[in-house]
């Protein structure tokens, strides 16, 4: 919800009373807003009934910028209008004259250094479309030009680590055109950086980072995102994570949660055992070619004999894929519409149910030196949940958030009294969920650690910018 904040607002309920009004941006959909009269006519005809425009000259778009408050911290979704251009002051000194960093490719930000204070651009969004590119490279040379940076004053220039990003493809570009160094950021440590600087962790002090999100490419080339990290500004190390679980077909499990369903049960069921689930819960209707699609899967899975990687099929330890997975099983979204959206239908459910009344927990074992949280047995007790007509499918959703998060509190706890750490963070996608970050939370400070969490910089990719500037100007004074 948002209060009216203009004029031309207050006028509006003047005429039409105290009734509330829906209110969003000028555009279409991933297509940036419109700044120029003659292409807002053209682009939104069909969509709008009138026009207020003016004659005044725009040079750079501004969302709105959107938030969530958890008791009594903000957590910045969009950090745009009202927050650009002001700066992250670092926690330390260092004299580099600029630099850029061109964020991920999904909630897009960019940002640049200058000396001691970065500056995000506004929110970009999903930069997978050429206009929305194209706002991109001018957001970010428009904030470098307002800085007075020249070419020659930028230093190296700092990417995500997934070789083929946009943003990273665009990076590379600009490195071999301006001939300064390129640093590519792991995903989930650049999470976990941006919320040092946030807190003022010293130079060479280290914390537990717990990043949780929906994907993010990893430095063994799955698919991370639910990631228990021990971090320091030079480097970091990976000490648990979720469960790998297969995506057959890949990125599209992200788009159509029953795949993801159909990939876990099919790896963690015998074949006529996942057929009879998938019967009991309808699933081929959920799947874009239905009958046809449910069996190319099953051949698809016959056919790896359990060799995924070497059958394109891409593991992933994500957070996301798993809240879709419970989200789908529960009846909260079957199908995808929007980013996000089985993961915030279930925390809607979630928020009517008790967890009190559900038995349900989540183990985690050791493997090749990494916790390991077992989510495919969490995916079986809740399918016998569900048998059991008398559980309720709100206090499923209720609880499966909050063991999820007792495991990852678990896990970073261990490892914090492990290595000798007092203060361990949350940062990700998965942090806006309220019940999720405040059980963390919670569970951390009355174990004695210290909690860091984000305020001003997004928990989400909207956010990452910062990080990969900090791990760049790391690597580029070797320090």
């Amino acid at each position: 919800f948002m209060l009216p904040y203009t004029g031309i607002h207050y006028l509006l309920f003047k005429f039409i009373g105290k009734k509330p009004l829906i209110y969003t941006s000028g555009n279409q959909t991933n297509i940036p807003m419109s700044i120029d009269n003659n292409k807002i006519i053209k682009q939104l005809s069909n969509i709008a009934n009138f026009f207020l425009l003016h004659n005044r000259v725009i040079t750079q778009r501004a969302d709105d910028s959107v938030l969530r408050v958890h008791d009594d911290k903000i957590k910045l979704i969009r950090r745009s209008r009202g927050y650009v251009p002001e700066y992250i002051s670092l926690p330390f000194k260092i004299n580099i004259p600029g630099a850029i960093a061109t964020g991920p490719e999904l909630s897009v930000s960019g940002a640049i250094l200058r000396f001691n204070r970065i500056f995000p651009t506004q929110y970009i969004g999903n930069i997978r479309n050429i206009e929305t590119f194209n706002f991109f490279k001018d957001a970010l040379f428009h904030m470098k030009k307002l800085l007075q940076i020249t070419d020659s004053e930028l230093k190296y220039i700092s990417c995500d680590a997934h070789p083929v990003f946009l943003t990273t493809k665009y990076a590379q570009d600009l490195s071999k055109q301006l001939s300064i160094p390129l640093y590519q950021i792991q995903h989930h440590y650049a999470h976990i950086l941006s919320l040092m600087v946030e807190n003022r962790i010293k130079i060479d002090e280290k914390i537990i980072g717990i990043s949780t999100d929906g994907v993010g490419f990893g430095h063994d080339g799955n698919i991370w995102g639910g990631e228990i990290l021990i971090c320091s500004y030079k480097n970091y190390k990976r000490l648990g994570h979720l469960e790998y679980q297969p995506m057959i077909g890949g990125d599209r499990c992200t788009k159509y949660p029953a795949r993801m369903v159909a990939s876990i049960i099919l790896k963690n069921f015998e074949i006529n055992e996942a057929k009879r689930i998938f019967k009991d819960i309808n699933l081929e209707k959920d799947l874009e070619y239905q009958e046809i699609e449910l069996k190319t899967i099953i051949n698809k899975f016959e056919n790896t004999n359990n060799y995924f990687l070497s059958n394109n099929v891409p593991l992933t330890s994500s957070t996301g894929r798993i809240l879709d997975t419970i989200s789908y099983l529960l009846g909260a979204c079957q199908k995808k519409t929007y980013r996000g959206e089985p993961a915030m239908r279930l925390e809607d459910l979630a928020s009517k149910g008790n967890p009190k009344n559900i038995a349900l927990s989540v183990d985690f074992f050791k493997k090749n030196g990494k916790y390991v949280i077992n989510t495919s047995k969490l995916i079986k007790d809740i399918l016998n949940l569900i048998k059991n007509k008398k559980n309720s499918k709100k206090d499923i959703a209720a609880k499966s958030q909050i063991v999820l998060a007792n495991v990852f509190a678990d896990v970073a706890i261990i490892n914090a009294e492990e290595f000798g750490i007092d203060k361990i963070g949350l940062s990700g996608g998965v942090a806006y969920n309220y019940n999720f970050s405040q059980t963390i939370k919670n569970k951390i400070l009355n174990s004695g650690f210290l909690f860091l969490e984000h305020n001003i910089i997004p928990p989400g990719d909207g956010g990452i910018s910062v990080g990969q500037l900090v791990g760049g100007l790391f690597k580029h004074l070797n320090l």
